[in-house]
């Protein structure tokens, strides 16, 4: 079984280098990873070139930057991965040793994955730190070194690594939208629903796809405790009020009247 990893990347060089270190401490090596640039900024390329000392199996798309433009991307790898399963995640964080291998050992037909979130590394503790050594020897998974972090405040039980403690927790918090900075779904399901709504703005456009999955039967699982990355924390000046409440809305409508968009391909239009 074949899984991609895809990376949702914009500009951020430094922590894009963050995040790819973290794929070369891999106990599963992806057999892809495309990451996906909304825009041509150069950062994300001297990123890349950065790494391929790494030896890791990357792809780097981009497109013209025309707002927006995340959703658009995400569907343009989509379209290239070859990987059966499709992990989504984000170019500020961070994945665990242990991330891809759990995906592949947790994922089922007929279900999506959502893994842990919003376990943020503060700030300024990132932007002035080289934290290639503790990805790589994974002291920046360990809860002791993280809580000596001015700012950091998630519990011990986040950053478990005993699988049954972390399946009890999973169970204890049933909760399972997906999200695009931790999330894995089969690229035949993705494909099923027409994958990301290139329509909506910032805010509830992972959870869309979520819903769109739940509508043709397939379930989402949460994996919290037991699929662990760590989010490089930053502000949000790109945050809109009115557009996450138009999100909200539209949400509301494709759960209530169980929209699936056509088939995605290569000739096929997304809504405007």
């Amino acid at each position: 079984m074949k899984i991609t990893v895809i990376i949702s990347a914009h500009k951020k060089r430094r922590e894009m280098e963050f995040v790819l270190t973290g794929y070369a401490a891999q106990t599963r090596m992806p057999d892809e990873i495309i990451v996906s640039q909304d825009g041509e900024f150069p950062e994300i390329a001297e990123a890349v070139e950065s790494c391929r000392h790494l030896d890791l199996p990357l792809i780097h798309l981009t497109q013209e930057h025309r707002g927006f433009g995340k959703c658009r991307a995400l569907n343009k790898a989509i379209l290239q991965a070859s990987g059966d399963l499709l992990l989504f995640t984000d170019g500020d964080c961070i994945p665990r040793d242990d991330f891809v291998e759990t995906y592949l050992r947790l994922s089922r037909p007929g279900a999506f994955l959502a893994g842990g979130s919003h376990i943020s590394v503060p700030e300024a503790y990132h932007l002035n730190n080289d934290l290639r050594p503790a990805i790589l020897d994974q002291r920046l998974f360990d809860y002791d070194f993280l809580s000596a972090i001015p700012g950091f405040d998630k519990s011990r039980n986040r950053l478990l690594r005993n699988p049954r403690l972390q399946r009890f927790y999973d169970f204890l918090s049933p909760r399972n939208a997906f999200s695009g900075a931790n999330s894995c779904a089969w690229r035949h399901d993705v494909l099923e629903v027409g994958g990301f709504d290139e329509s909506m703005a910032y805010g509830g456009e992972d959870l869309n796809m979520g819903l769109r999955l739940n509508n043709i039967g397939v379930r989402g699982v949460r994996a919290r405790h037991s699929i662990v990355s760590l989010h490089l924390d930053h502000g949000r000046g790109y945050y809109d009020a009115a557009l996450h409440q138009a999100n909200q809305e539209w949400n509301k409508e494709v759960r209530s009247q169980r929209h699936v968009f056509p088939r995605l391909s290569p000739i096929r239009q997304l809504k405007p």
